[in-house]
């Protein structure tokens, strides 16, 4: 398998002389911290060189937050935006940003667990916010998404640049192989997800001949000389009866998303269904042996109400525990979005069924899960809440004018133990910022 690192982009980084005062350049994120994320990807022009730093005068864009400025960044951190536009193949369909279409396989999509609404919105706020930091992953040649359908579709429609990543694969099902290997590797499936990815790689394996050496028993009867389920068994821990018993679920579960809808599937596989693998493989085998129709008789009698979709729907969950005005810390445990900003506090601004819009010294999230709030008991809301204005105004001036050490700080103070009591050190310093930027009343 090879990897062809893609946006297709020829990065000639290595070669000063291919920067000079005037060049047209775009900052990579790869090397900007987690308070210069704002600079990924953004644009604008080489006023002057110094040994391996340039200074680089920002266009200003309409969705960046920030207007134009200079700033002081390695050359390392740069490409040529004449050298970062993609190869597009004669007649092909672009976005405004040169990127290609790229194709969507049904059946590569239905592999990946499917993001809840509040999810989504979560993963909007953090493109637009921080723009798409990893690589989409592309099937070369065919130009089929393999990995980040979700990215890609907000992307598309906010018009995001994204980079990707193309990987050679010999036919469909070694890139089915390779989607359910790479969602296996993610921590966050649930333990019906990974049976069904365990069994879908099993049974594609199993029925790939060039995967399978076959020699000829004295008989006659052909056998695999490879035993595919203790293969599996071994790369993730499991008994081989494990592995087979997940290629029956798989199979159990594809018979039922042909028949009942996709939807049923996902709902399953994210533990919403309520229902067993004991009851699944029986569903299957009534799908398959008597139809549709007498699959969702049975369905409905499992479940004692007459659509389980809507069952589903009307499911009842925990009231939200959270309340408005209420100071939190950020824990990212189940939702590596919220990696960049855990262990800062927040205060909650608007309290939803299932979800919490926060404000934090840099921004507000729209959609944070209760369970990724914990409270900070002793705090006084309403001092918290003056100390997050403070920061808020400071970080709308810095972010303006960028200076990484007065962000630095700033960072720092997003992430003390009692918001609402700061230090004698701690007040002087943001007293001495405010100060710098004319702040003070």
């Amino acid at each position: 398998m090879s990897i062809n690192l893609a946006s297709r982009v020829n990065c000639n980084q290595s070669l000063q002389t291919d920067f000079h005062v005037g060049s047209r350049i775009i900052i990579q994120p790869e090397h900007l911290s987690s308070a210069c994320q704002h600079l990924a990807y953004a644009t604008g022009e080489i006023t002057k060189i110094q040994g391996t730093s340039a200074a680089i005068l920002l266009d200003e864009l309409s969705d960046r937050p920030y207007k134009p400025h200079i700033v002081h960044l390695e050359l390392s951190w740069l490409v040529l935006a004449e050298s970062s536009q993609l190869e597009s193949n004669q007649g092909e369909e672009t976005v405004a940003n040169n990127y290609p279409i790229l194709k969507i396989d049904p059946e590569f999509k239905n592999l990946i667990p499917p993001l809840s609404s509040e999810e989504k919105l979560q993963l909007q706020a953090n493109l637009k916010e921080f723009g798409c930091l990893d690589p989409l992953i592309v099937w070369l040649g065919q130009d089929i998404l393999l990995d980040g359908h979700n990215r890609y579709e907000i992307c598309m429609t906010e018009q995001i640049p994204y980079k990707i990543v193309e990987i050679d694969l010999p036919n469909k099902q070694a890139a089915i192989s390779w989607i359910a290997n790479h969602q296996l590797g993610r921590r966050n499936i649930t333990p019906e997800t990974a049976s069904y990815l365990r069994g879908k790689r099993y049974l594609h394996l199993k029925g790939d001949r060039s995967d399978n050496l076959k020699q000829n028993s004295p008989n006659g009867k052909n056998f695999l000389s490879v035993d595919v389920a203790k293969s599996l068994a071994e790369q993730y821990k499991v008994s081989d009866r494990t592995i087979r018993n997940d290629a029956n679920f798989t199979s159990a579960l594809d018979t039922l998303a042909q028949s009942l809808g996709e939807e049923l599937k996902h709902y399953i596989l994210t533990r919403t269904a309520g229902l067993n693998k004991k009851d699944i493989l029986s569903l299957a085998k009534v799908a398959g042996d008597e139809g549709k129709e007498e699959a969702q008789r049975l369905l409905d009698n499992q479940l004692a109400k007459g659509d389980i979709v809507q069952q589903i729907k009307d499911k009842q969950r925990i009231p939200n525990p959270r309340h408005l005005g209420e100071v939190c810390q950020i824990v990212a445990k189940g939702d590596p979005e919220l990696k960049q900003f855990s262990g800062c506090w927040c205060i909650i601004l608007k309290v939803n069924l299932h979800s919490c819009a926060v404000r934090m010294w840099k921004m507000d999230l729209e959609a944070v899960k209760p369970e990724n709030l914990e409270p900070m008991d002793g705090v006084y809301q309403d001092k918290a809440a003056q100390n997050c204005d403070r920061l808020r105004r400071l970080a709308d001036k810095i972010y303006q004018d960028f200076e990484p050490t007065h962000a630095a700080v700033l960072e720092a103070l997003s992430r003390i133990s009692d918001p609402s009591s700061l230090t004698s050190k701690q007040d002087r310093i943001l007293s001495f910022l405010e100060n710098e930027y004319n702040l003070l009343d």
